[in-house]
């Protein structure tokens, strides 16, 4: 999530939030579960599903900008284990995010992922869920549009994204996925290149896929890793046969590493492809920037089909809660590969904060500030940013 006056009153409220939120009664360790938890339980155990050192952790959000005028909302996670079958052991930590903000101009957004554990971690249930009715920027296609291009649009967004996956060997997951999108109501103005039409998916429509998905996964912990692995890889088909306006092929690739340095510190890198073969939506293209890979840059100021990336980062120890974190990428978006220039080639550096708000599933506020070519960001949000 991109801060400019956003992140300082964010901040503000994070300050207030330390020593004014704390977990509701029954995620507090000895408590008891409220009914329609404790009711969950085994056909073999008569023990709650839950683990009692679950938790949720809230933090206000009020800002200000151009698009939106005055807004206000909210973010944060619920997290949580589940007991195993086998064991008296637990699942490693499970969660579920959330966004919710309203503006003055009567825009709304909600949103919610998740990654849950199943016992004894033969399943792994991922997804997404948004509403969205939000301004955005477009800039044209391509990893050198410049910003002159840049035009305001608006349109609403319904989206669903829901992932199972079966353990297949040791710590190997196989699993489909699939994901439907509304786009529409779409508004931008007259003279715009959305105008023309031309753009594929300027007028709204339908983007229905299948998808199967290859996983990875030895690290120690899901939110925190100081060491292991996480390997991914996908392919979504949308196609007209599934009711989608669009015929494309998207494929993923994620691979991260974490390499504990000291007591403490970890050095961790990923890199990052993201491909479309075919026609995709505009809002569908690859995105080079956002608060997850180069970070300083806008998600959406540079798109195209396709998208390859790295970046390392270290993170260390401050004080008390507080720690730190240094971190440097490149990358960028392409149609062709013959469109990749070192002339236009991205960048990214910068450095960020850390609070602990959970000591022992080490859960972080993190505050972010990335540099790249001409342009830099603040980013307030959630957990690492792989």
């Amino acid at each position: 999530m991109i801060m400019n006056l956003r992140t300082w009153l964010g901040l503000g409220s994070i300050l207030w939030l330390l020593s004014a939120v704390t977990p509701p009664a029954w995620a507090r360790p000895g408590a008891a579960l409220p009914p329609h938890l404790d009711t969950l339980r085994t056909d073999t155990a008569s023990q709650p599903l839950v683990e009692r050192k679950d938790g949720l952790f809230l933090i206000p959000l009020l800002y200000y900008t151009p698009d939106t005028r005055w807004a206000a909302g909210a973010m944060g996670i619920y997290y949580f284990k589940l007991k195993n079958h086998r064991t008296n052991q637990t699942t490693r930590l499970s969660w579920i995010k959330f966004l919710a903000d309203y503006t003055q101009n009567r825009q709304l957004d909600l949103w919610s992922s998740w990654s849950v554990f199943l016992r004894d971690e033969q399943w792994i249930l991922k997804g997404e869920l948004r509403y969205r009715n939000f301004p955005d920027r477009f800039y044209g296609v391509g990893n050198n549009t410049p910003e002159s291009n840049m035009e305001q649009y608006q349109y609403n967004l319904i989206d669903i994204k829901k992932l199972v996956l079966r353990q297949v060997g040791d710590h190997w997951y196989l699993g489909g996925d699939i994901r439907i999108a509304q786009y529409f109501d779409m508004s931008y103005g007259p003279d715009g290149q959305l105008a023309t039409g031309a753009i594929a998916g300027s007028r709204g429509g339908w983007n229905v896929g299948l998808g199967g998905v290859a996983l990875l996964d030895t690290r120690d912990n899901v939110v925190f890793p100081r060491k292991g692995a996480f390997f991914e890889a996908s392919t979504y088909w949308y196609n007209r046969a599934f009711g989608s306006n669009f015929n494309y092929v998207n494929i993923n690739l994620i691979h991260n590493r974490y390499y504990p340095v000291g007591d403490k510190s970890v050095f961790a890198w990923q890199v990052v492809g993201n491909y479309n073969l075919g026609n995709p939506p505009f809002v569908m293209m690859a995105p080079a920037g956002g608060d997850d890979i180069l970070r300083g840059y806008a998600r959406n100021r540079f798109r195209a089909n396709n998208f390859t990336g790295a970046q390392a980062e270290y993170r260390f120890p401050l004080f008390w809660r507080f720690g730190g974190v240094v971190f440097a990428g490149a990358g960028d978006v392409f149609n062709d590969p013959a469109d990749l220039s070192s002339r236009t080639f991205k960048y990214s550096y910068g450095g960020g904060l850390r609070f602990l708000f959970n000591r022992k599933e080490n859960l972080n506020i993190r505050f972010d500030y990335g540099f790249g070519r001409d342009i830099s960001n603040f980013y307030l949000t959630l957990t690492e940013a792989f």
